[in-house]
């Protein structure tokens, strides 16, 4: 019986364990991974790459932030003045931001002549510090098997006090930090997280636009690839090197550590390795969460998003200044509107990962039968399977609210006001509420296209009404479809004509004099908040449900999974699945074959560039003077032993996004380039890891220097990074 619980264990972890290359690894487990990452090729030990008490290699990695704390990429500082870069796609707000249709720095591309030339940039970037893991703290007299809603409420109290201490802890540093305290294992464990935030970030350099976004949703998601997706920024610290607000006499910030460049180039099978901030991945999900997703949530999002994007695209070609207004929401939605197709596709094939992961629950129910563990993991797939059935009826309300509702702007400001409303019903109006969304009225509107809106507005309702079940919208929606037969065009044109929040001028009429009455009579704002008030208060009980039995079952098989790891004479080592915490995930340079009969180099050069070009195309465009330098092959020190400029690189490191942006370096910690994609037959890879076909996509970092210099004239931007040819 012993060796038959032993085959089990082993069968089950077999589907679930981490090949080698497979994994985005918290810094904490690098000792663990040190020898299998030397065999494939490192010079580095772990303590090279992550310490407390002595620079290392993660010192030089940024973490990108907006002002209000949220993560969306990844950058590298790559001199000793705080020079980083990161992706294109990664600065594209800020670089929108500044351009005007008098200095278009999005569509001409922008070189600092010096330091005092650079331009104030709004975001901030973050810097790790240190990890404590606080599992202990946070889960002391907590039992695995309380019950769900006890034991989050626990947790929680547990989370906001072990961050209160180390908090405390930091003195008179807490405030230029930021402490988060993230689940890993689906609640099994904790890590605190120290990053230091610095809030002078300045705009240094970019590429043009038909440079950085070369190829743009036509090549998004697909190799071969020629754009070079990068923009540079540098962080500015006071006098002592420390976070301040900007101020013109903050010094550029002198690093721990910043990546030499190494512009020798690579070969197939040299080590790569990537250090970043991977957002989300789901590696573990249930079958039947495999099922919903692909055959009808993430087929929504696809049609939904599509619509939007087909409004933006019209107006966009037809005038430069509605394409500069809404390139960075275009660019936000195709991304994942791109992933989200692909996913649809892959997760919904038949013998695919639907049924792999049903065989390793059958497994999994075996294990723990013949372990008599069912006390503890008996109820995992019955509360999948109730949580899904749930799903299925009631999933897609929040999914239109974030892809639809939230990508309307109309809509969005009714979510802004609501506070203001709430105010006013309470009988306490707060003016100086509605005094502040006053002064700001000229950026609210700043990229807001009336006819474009009124579009999207009739897509989202159409959507609404037609996918959803019509007794759970607000009513007066639904009036206004039988009204004018279930035409959304028509009952947009009406919402639109007479709204508050369509209009900048009776915006800022109503802020002057805020009312309930005029509240009340405005449809378009009434229905948008009787849609949230549908998913935060009519369904909550509902959703909370769900939630409640998707994080127990989630927890309680992690627990399963780690434990069952451990069966045998020597453990192995499991990767959490990414949280938008520092991973490194490490491979090799590599070529694949993506299907029969195709197999693709592990490189591209710039003659793509040449043979891709469309004058005055929307996605195809390109400088003349690049393409002239690239005709005379005036490619400068950043030429390969071929004499060809290479503009791309594949390696098969596990990444997802979020580590756009990110280093890719050599075995010795160089920088060889920027990881900013990855590959169609690998789309769904946030699901499960695909080695066999499963590659990132990265600008060469010799492209980059290329533009930097031959195209961009910024030869002093070199001369301040360490280059090396090894």
């Amino acid at each position: 019986m012993k060796q038959r619980i032993l085959s089990l264990a082993l069968a089950f972890t077999a589907i679930f364990q981490l090949r080698a290359d497979e994994g985005m690894w918290p810094l904490t487990l690098l000792q663990k991974i040190q020898d299998p990452m030397q065999a494939r090729g490192l010079k580095l030990s772990a303590d090279d790459i992550y310490a407390v008490n002595h620079a290392s290699v993660k010192d030089a990695i940024v973490r990108l932030m907006s002002k209000q704390g949220r993560m969306f990429c990844t950058g590298e500082v790559i001199s000793s003045q705080g020079l980083f870069l990161t992706n294109h796609h990664c600065g594209y707000g800020a670089i929108q931001e500044l351009s005007t249709n008098e200095d278009n720095i999005l569509k001409n591309g922008f070189w600092a002549a010096n330091q005092q030339a650079e331009r104030k940039a709004n975001f901030n970037i973050g810097l790790l510090r240190k990890i404590e893991d606080v599992t202990g703290i946070v889960l002391k007299d907590i039992a695995i098997n309380q019950d769900e809603a006890t034991r989050a409420k626990a947790v929680m109290a547990q989370i906001a006090k072990a961050k209160e201490a180390a908090i405390a802890a930091l003195g008179e540093e807490r405030n230029n930090y930021v402490v988060e305290i993230s689940s890993f294992y689906n609640g099994n464990q904790y890590l605190a997280m120290y990053y230091e935030v610095y809030r002078d970030i300045r705009l240094v350099g970019t590429p043009p636009e038909s440079v950085g976004k070369f190829g743009g949703e036509t090549d998004n998601w697909r190799w071969p690839r020629h754009t070079c997706d990068f923009s540079m920024f540098r962080i500015y610290a006071n006098e002592n090197n420390k976070p301040a607000d900007f101020a013109p006499a903050n010094k550029p910030f002198s690093p721990q550590h910043h990546l030499a460049i190494n512009i020798g180039g690579m070969k197939t099978g040299d080590y790569a390795m990537i250090m970043g901030y991977p957002g989300r991945t789901t590696r573990y999900t249930y079958s039947e969460g495999i099922k919903y997703f692909g055959s009808k949530e993430r087929p929504m999002r696809v049609a939904l998003r599509r619509d939007i994007m087909d409004v933006y695209e019209k107006y966009m070609k037809q005038d430069e200044a509605v394409r500069l207004m809404y390139s960075d929401r275009l660019a936000g939605i195709g991304n994942y509107w791109n992933k989200f197709n692909g996913e649809a596709h892959d997760l919904s094939k038949p013998g695919g990962l639907y049924d792999t992961r049903k065989a390793a629950e059958l497994s999994f129910e075996r294990w723990m039968r013949e372990n008599k563990k069912s006390d503890v993991y008996g109820d995992v797939t019955s509360l999948y399977d109730e949580a899904y059935r749930e799903l299925y009826t009631y999933g897609l309300y929040p999914v239109y609210f974030q892809d639809g509702i939230s990508n309307s702007q109309p809509m969005s400001f009714a979510m802004s006001i609501k506070a203001i409303a709430d105010a006013l019903a309470s009988g306490k109006p707060d003016t100086a509420m509605s005094n502040g969304m006053l002064r700001n009225l000229d950026e609210m509107y700043k990229e807001f296209y009336p006819a474009i809106e009124k579009e999207v507005l009739a897509a989202v309702i159409n959507h609404l009404y037609k996918d959803l079940d019509p007794t759970l919208l607000p009513a007066d929606l639904v009036s206004l479809m039988k009204k004018y037969k279930d035409d959304a065009s028509a009952v947009a044109e009406v919402l639109f004509a007479k709204s508050i929040l369509s209009d900048k001028g009776r915006m800022a009429k109503f802020l002057t004099k805020p009312s309930v009455k005029k509240l009340e009579s405005d449809l378009l704002y009434k229905i948008t908040i009787a849609y949230i008030n549908k998913i935060r208060v009519d369904l909550k009980p509902i959703y909370d449900g769900i939630n409640s039995k998707l994080d127990r079952a989630n927890r309680l098989f992690l627990s399963a999974q780690l434990e069952m790891s451990q069966t045998g004479d020597q453990g192995k080592v499991m990767a959490p699945d990414a949280n938008g915490t520092m991973r490194l995930t490490y491979g090799t340079i590599m070529p694949y074959d993506a299907r029969d009969a195709v197999s693709y180099s592990y490189f591209t050069t710039s003659k793509g560039v040449l043979e891709k070009y469309k004058a005055g195309d929307f996605e195809f465009d390109a400088p003349q003077k690049l393409l002239a330098l690239i005709r005379a092959k005036d490619f400068g020190q950043y030429a390969d032993k071929d004499g060809e400029l290479h503009t791309c690189f594949l390696s098969n490191n596990d990444i997802t996004g979020g580590n756009s942006g990110s280093p890719v370096m050599n075995a010795k910690g160089q920088l060889i380039g920027t990881a900013f994609d990855g590959n169609w037959e690998a789309i769904s890879s946030d699901f499960a890891f695909m080695p066999n076909v499963q590659r990132t996509i990265s600008l060469d970092v010799r492209y980059t220097l290329f533009i930097v210099e031959k195209l961009g004239g910024a030869k002093h931007l070199i001369d301040e990074m360490t280059l090396v040819r090894e």
